[in-house]
């Protein structure tokens, strides 16, 4: 197709580095913006790849904050849909193997937003247009939405009665908003370059709001979509444990210990990821535990984590983690043996809890 066509020109290096300030990061992302848009801007030959990104920042450039279930708001998802498209398409376009020989690119990275063999044009202008905390921000107060009965069907009353809207309609609005939103979100936390200009508080606040809700309402079953957010926000915690060092590492961990995330993350795996979890999201988890436990800060006081509250090591904690062992990580080891290496931080610790118990 024409938009294929369009987004297969190589992007331009540029690595951020790690542990940077958000203004630093920022400016990381504005000057791999301006050197990409100079770049793209050349003969006929670039037509296409313009136009295929002027659609998807016209789409970007239309996300805004507006009361849910509004017009403004209705509006808004059929932008939402649109951005969510291209991101599987591009998901499906063969990787630019010439981005590899680009000069200056990280031979031992597989890039950035801007220098990486995937197609990622969508992702990146959410980035480079500064929309990606206004979109964590739209889907908390969202979900917060979502969770309060009350609120929610007076909303939902209101805009069938003010704006003739079928209440069938507002069920598939709402629905639509949560997975391409979720999926937007999602793929952007994937590139710490994302992480980097975040606000990481809120994000954490988010994850543990998702999944406490999971475990007071919905222990046994998660009844979900694969996109809706009670199961993709197991890819947002991976992502965080992931790039946590390349974060404000202490502050992450701090504020992830004060909503008691690891503690919420692992028994929603326990409760979920046999039945629910898709194989992708069941290797992200694995994988971002992996770093969690790699991660020098967590090393060093990793015992914060399992804290009964008066000073002790809460043994029954410490024994729902020991379960990771079987529930989660031995049958990705069976399966793919070759993977034993980037889980063995994991493994280990699982040792080093072990020995701890006796």
């Amino acid at each position: 197709s024409s938009l294929a066509r369009s987004c297969s020109k190589p992007l331009l290096p540029i690595i951020p580095p790690a542990r940077l300030s958000k203004a630093a990061a920022r400016r990381e992302v504005m000057s791999a913006a301006a050197k990409y848009a100079q770049e793209d801007g050349g003969g006929d030959v670039d037509r296409p790849l313009k136009v295929c990104a002027e659609a998807g920042r016209k789409c970007v450039r239309n996300i805004n904050q507006y009361p849910i279930l509004s017009p403004d708001w209705i509006s808004l998802v059929d932008s939402l849909k649109q951005l969510t498209r291209l991101v599987q398409l591009e998901a499906k376009m063969p990787v630019n193997a010439k981005v590899a020989e680009a000069h200056g690119r990280n031979a031992d990275s597989q890039g950035t937003l801007w220098d990486q063999e995937t197609h990622e044009n969508a992702i990146r202008i959410l980035v480079e247009e500064a929309k990606v905390n206004l979109c964590l921000r739209m889907m908390n107060d969202f979900k917060r939405w979502q969770y309060d009965p009350a609120e929610k069907q007076m909303t939902i009353t209101a805009a069938m009665r003010e704006n003739d809207y079928s209440e069938s309609t507002l069920d598939q609005k709402t629905r639509q908003f949560e997975e391409s939103m979720g999926t937007l979100l999602m793929r952007a936390f994937l590139h710490v370059e994302t992480l980097q200009l975040m606000d990481i508080p809120l994000l954490i606040e988010h994850c543990a709001l998702v999944l406490g809700h999971c475990a007071h309402f919905r222990s046994e079953r998660l009844d979900c979509t694969a996109k809706e957010q009670e199961l993709l926000i197991m890819s947002y915690v991976a992502s965080l444990f992931t790039h946590a060092e390349a974060l404000n590492n202490s502050e992450l961990l701090a504020k992830a210990l004060e909503f008691s995330l690891l503690s919420f993350s692992v028994h929603h795996v326990l409760a979920h990821a046999q039945s629910d979890y898709p194989p992708e999201i069941v290797h992200e988890v694995a994988h971002g535990y992996a770093a969690l436990c790699d991660n020098e800060d967590f090393k060093t006081n990793w015992k914060q984590f399992f804290d009964d509250g008066g000073g002790q090591l809460d043994r029954d904690q410490m024994a729902r983690f020991l379960q990771l062992k079987t529930e989660l990580v031995e049958g990705i080891l069976r399966q793919y043996p070759d993977k034993r290496s980037s889980l063995r931080p994991l493994t280990d610790f699982f040792a080093l809890l072990e020995r701890t118990m006796r």
